[in-house]
């Protein structure tokens, strides 16, 4: 595992590979290598390091693939990051948006780096192959291929849509 650590604030140029619909300017950027592939570049507005943990505000975290595509993109209030696992944790307003179109809309959520997965124990609601689904806790691949809701599911599909 090596961790690259970018502080951007000064370097406008940088910021280039942002994208647009992002909000505000991001100031810090962590890429997460897992060997040679990355696992994830996690962004923030602003970070505090406390040993290997760092506290961050206005968090995007891009998730990639083995082939080193995007697979899904979180966007929270605050999060933390520990150097020394990889892991993430995602709180307050948290949306994960997959590359194949599924939403995620939780609390709470924290991302395993070892085992590229995504666990939250709050309320979630996932938008998915035209259905809305709610439940209590979830347990994902970053990509949304394998997906676990916990609690009482309820789902309904939406108007207009297909499988």
């Amino acid at each position: 595992m090596g961790l690259l650590l970018i502080q951007n604030s000064c370097k406008k140029e940088e910021n280039r590979s942002l994208r647009k619909e992002e909000e505000g300017i991001y100031n810090v950027d962590i890429i997460q290598k897992n060997f040679e592939s990355k696992s994830f570049e996690l962004l923030a507005r602003e970070i505090e390091f406390n040993g290997d943990t760092a506290r961050a505000n206005r968090i995007k975290v891009v998730f990639f693939n083995p082939s080193g595509d995007t697979s899904s993109i979180l966007l929270a209030e605050r999060g933390w990051y520990v150097e020394k696992t990889g892991n993430v944790g995602a709180f307050g307003n948290v949306r994960v948006f997959s590359e194949k179109g599924d939403s995620l809309f939780t609390d709470t959520l924290m991302y395993n780096d070892s085992t590229r997965m995504i666990k939250s124990p709050s309320r979630v609601i996932i938008f998915r192959h035209g259905e809305k689904i709610e439940g209590n806790g979830l347990v994902s691949d970053v990509g949304f291929k394998d997906v676990t809701i916990g609690g009482r599911v309820i789902g309904e599909k939406r108007k207009g849509s297909e499988r």
